[in-house]
């Protein structure tokens, strides 16, 4: 009788084993960045935040780009 309420009860802790490493990974995993350059340089190549160069900036952005320059 205790040997299917183990096997159950393992099966159990497995799976939320595997749920919580799933859950932490996407919490601590880290994208990787490549091509960092000098401060001032544009993003790297898969920068998360790297800008199109065959869209124009909205209007919003480019007042952000002129505060950003103005500042530094």
């Amino acid at each position: 009788m205790l040997r299917p309420l183990k096997s159950i009860a393992l099966a159990c802790l497995r799976s939320v084993w595997r749920n919580v490493v799933a859950y932490g990974e996407m919490w601590i995993a880290v994208p990787e960045v490549s091509g960092a350059g000098p401060a001032g340089a544009a993003p790297g190549e898969r920068h998360p935040e790297r800008v199109r160069p065959d869209i124009p900036l909205s209007r919003a952005e480019r007042a952000w780009e002129r505060q950003i320059r103005d500042t530094a």
